[in-house]
C-alpha cells in the first residue's frame, strides 16, 4: 500500500505538521515536554485504553503499556477495538494502531500486566503513571497496591480511574510530595488481601462520587452477579479527563486531587430526577448501607497469591554488578563472577531483586506460608529485614549478568557479649528451636559474639545444564570460604540450621565439617512466615569451626570448577555421595 505523503516526512517536520492544530492552546515548550515525556499506562481496557489514544493524538510519543488480557466480544461496547481484535493481546492492537497514527510513536508492550518482577522497572522509566488497573477481581487489586507502593517509593505522580454507571470518578495520588501516604491510608495490605474488590474499591471512591445508578449495580453484586457493568460514554471520558491531568501535571500545573463528572446528573434535566422525601431518606439510606459494607470486615486471604507471585518469574540479570562494583568480586571462574557487596553499599533496586529471588525460591519449595505472605502481599521479604552490615554474596554470569546464585552473611549481633553470655541477642536459629540449643557446645561458649555468624538465604537459579547448576554451588562455596577467610570479619563459627541432604551435606562436602544437633520441633508461631519450612522436613541445626575447615578439600572441589562436564558430574556425585555418609555417622 502506498504511503501517504506526509508519513513520508522526516520526524521533525512530521510533528510539527501532526501537532499543528493544538498550537494556541498548547505552548511549544508544553508540547516539547509531552513529547518527552515516558508515560506509564497501567491496564488497556476501558479506562486505559481511552487514555491512549488521546495522549498519542495530543503529541506524546514514549508509552510503556501494561496489561495481561486479551480482547473479548463483551469488551466491544466500551473499549478500542473491532471484532478481528477477539483474541489478541490488548497491548498489541494498541501498539500496532497507535503506529497508524504517528509512525514514530515508542511503545514498549508488557503483555503479563503489571507484575512484581517489572513493576519497579516501569516506575523508574516513568515520569507520569496512569493507574487503570482492572480491579474487579483480586489479583488487579493486588497489582494496583504494588503498583502504588513503587510509585511512592520512587515519588512518582499516579492518575487512576474509575468508571461508574456515566461518571467517571479521578483520583490523584502525586507521590512527589513524600509526605503523602500510601493511596492516602485508605488502604492496607491486610485490607487488599481479605476484601472483596468492589468492596475495596467502595473504600477508594468518596460516598460523594457514588453515582445513585451504583446502588442498584452493587446490590446485583451481593447478590451474586458475576461481572460488573460498564459503559462507553463513562470510560472514554476517563480519555479526555486523565489526558488533561497528564499535560498538566508534566507542566507543573497544580491539580485537583479529586476529579468527578457524572454525565446523567450533568446534563439531564433537573425535573426528570426530581426526588420525593421518600426517595431521598431511601438515598441516604443506601448510602449508610454502602459505607457500613465498604467498612465491614474482609474474609480469607486468597490461597492462590503466591502462585500469582511467581508464575512469571525469570531471575533478573545485573550487569551493573560488573561496572559498578568491580573491587567487590571475589573470585572468577568458568564464566561466574562472585561479588561480596555490603547492604550500605548496594542500590536497594538490587537488594529488592536479590530478595525477590530467595523469595520467589522459598515459595516454589513450600518454605512460605501462603496466608501470611497474601495478608501482607509480600513479594519478597521487607528490605528492613537487612542489617546496613549484611554482606551480600552474589553470583552472575559474565555473558550477560543473570544472576545465578545468591546467600547473604548476616550481620554480627553484638560485639559487646561473648557467645556463651545468657543475655545476648538470640541467633534466628534460636528463635526456630530455642534459646538453649546451644547450651551444652563448650567450643562456641567463650567466642565473642562478633566472631560467631549466621548463614541466611542461600538460594540458587533453576538451570536446566547440570554441569552449569554444580559449578554455580561450587563456587558459591568457594566464594563463602573466600569471604570468612578475611581477617576484617574476624569470623571463627557459624551456626545454623539446614535440610540434611541440601545445606549440610553441600557444607560437609566441601569440608566445613557442621556438627549436627538432635532433631527439634520448631518453637514458630504457626502463622510465622517462614514455619512450613519446619513442617514434615528434616531440618537440623547444627554449628561448625572454621578452623575444623579441611582445606585440602575445599581446594580439591573448588579445582572441579575446571573440570569438563561429564569428569565434573562424575566427581560430583562421588564427592556428595561421600559427604551423605559422613552426615549419616554423626546421627
Amino acid at each position: 500500500m502506498t504511503q501517504h505523503p506526509d508519513v513520508q516526512k522526516d520526524k521533525e517536520s512530521f510533528y510539527q505538521e501532526f501537532t499543528l492544530r493544538n498550537a494556541g492552546f498548547i505552548s511549544d515548550s508544553e508540547q516539547h515536554t509531552l513529547r518527552q515525556a515516558h508515560i506509564l499506562i497501567a491496564g488497556c481496557g476501558s479506562t486505559g485504553g481511552s487514555v491512549i489514544e488521546v495522549l498519542v493524538r495530543s503529541g506524546a510519543e514514549n508509552l510503556a503499556l501494561a496489561d495481561n488480557g486479551s480482547y473479548e466480544l463483551n469488551n466491544a461496547n466500551r473499549q478500542n477495538m473491532v471484532l478481528t481484535d477477539v483474541g489478541r493481546a490488548k497491548v498489541d492492537v494498541f501498539a500496532e494502531r497507535m503506529l497508524q497514527i504517528n509512525p514514530h510513536v515508542a511503545i514498549s508492550c508488557h503483555a503479563h500486566g503489571i507484575t512484581p518482577d517489572n513493576v519497579d522497572e516501569l516506575v523508574q522509566w516513568a515520569d507520569i503513571i496512569v493507574d487503570a488497573v482492572d480491579v474487579t477481581g483480586r489479583s488487579g487489586l493486588e497489582m494496583k497496591f504494588l503498583l502504588h507502593q513503587v510509585a511512592q517509593r520512587q515519588h512518582k505522580a499516579v492518575i487512576c480511574g474509575y468508571d461508574m454507571a456515566a461518571a467517571q470518578y479521578v483520583p490523584v495520588f502525586d507521590y512527589r510530595d513524600e509526605q503523602l501516604a500510601l493511596l492516602d491510608n485508605l488502604l492496607t495490605a491486610e485490607d487488599v488481601a481479605t476484601l472483596d474488590p468492589l468492596q475495596a474499591c467502595a473504600r477508594l471512591i468518596p460516598d460523594e462520587f457514588i453515582p445513585p445508578q451504583m446502588f442498584a449495580e452493587l446490590e446485583r453484586h451481593q447478590q451474586g452477579k458475576d461481572y460488573t457493568s460498564q459503559l462507553c460514554l463513562a470510560a472514554n471520558l476517563f480519555g479526555v479527563l486523565g489526558s488533561t491531568l497528564v499535560l498538566d501535571m508534566l507542566n507543573g500545573r497544580p491539580v485537583c486531587n479529586d476529579n468527578y463528572v457524572d454525565l446523567w446528573s450533568l446534563m439531564r434535566r433537573p425535573q426528570a430526577d426530581v426526588q420525593t422525601d421518600e426517595q431521598q431518606q431511601q438515598r441516604q439510606q443506601q448510602r449508610q448501607q454502602l459505607r457500613a459494607w465498604a467498612n465491614g470486615p474482609g474474609g480469607d486471604s486468597d490461597p492462590f497469591f503466591l502462585d500469582r507471585s511467581v508464575r512469571h518469574y525469570q531471575p533478573p540479570h545485573l550487569p551493573s554488578l560488573a561496572v559498578d562494583y568491580p573491587q567487590q568480586r571475589l573470585h572468577q571462574a568458568a564464566g561466574i563472577s562472585a561479588y561480596a557487596i555490603s547492604q550500605r553499599q548496594l542500590d536497594n533496586t538490587i537488594s529488592r531483586q536479590l530478595l525477590r529471588f530467595a523469595f520467589v525460591h522459598y515459595a516454589r519449595v513450600g518454605f512460605i506460608n501462603a496466608d501470611q505472605a497474601a495478608r501482607g502481599l509480600l513479594h519478597h521479604e521487607p528490605l528492613q529485614q537487612l542489617h546496613d552490615d549484611d554482606v551480600h554474596i552474589i553470583l552472575s554470569d559474565d555473558n550477560n549478568g543473570q544472576l545465578l546464585a545468591y546467600s547473604t552473611l548476616k550481620a554480627p549481633l553484638s560485639d559487646s557479649h561473648r557467645f556463651g553470655d545468657s543475655q545476648r541477642p538470640a541467633f534466628a536459629v534460636e528463635q526456630a528451636f530455642g534459646r538453649d540449643l546451644y547450651q551444652q557446645t563448650d567450643a562456641l561458649a567463650d567466642l565473642p559474639l562478633a566472631a560467631v555468624r549466621e548463614i541466611g538465604r542461600v538460594t540458587k537459579a533453576e538451570l536446566d545444564d547440570p554441569a552449569t547448576n554444580a559449578r554455580v554451588g561450587i563456587m558459591l562455596l568457594h566464594a563463602y570460604r573466600l569471604l570468612v577467610s578475611q581477617p576484617q570479619y574476624g569470623i571463627r563459627a557459624f551456626v545454623g540450621d539446614g535440610e540434611k541432604q541440601v545445606t549440610l551435606r553441600n557444607l560437609t562436602f566441601y569440608g566445613f565439617n557442621p556438627q549436627l544437633l538432635p532433631a527439634r520441633q520448631s518453637l514458630l508461631a504457626d502463622d510465622h512466615l517462614y514455619q512450613p519450612r519446619y513442617q514434615g522436613r528434616d531440618v537440623r541445626p547444627f554449628w561448625l569451626l572454621l578452623e575444623q575447615l579441611d582445606q585440602q578439600r575445599a581446594n580439591d572441589v573448588s579445582a572441579l570448577l575446571q573440570l569438563d562436564d561429564d569428569t565434573l558430574l562424575s566427581r560430583l556425585a562421588s564427592s556428595r555421595s561421600n559427604a551423605t555418609k559422613e552426615l549419616e555417622a554423626q546421627l
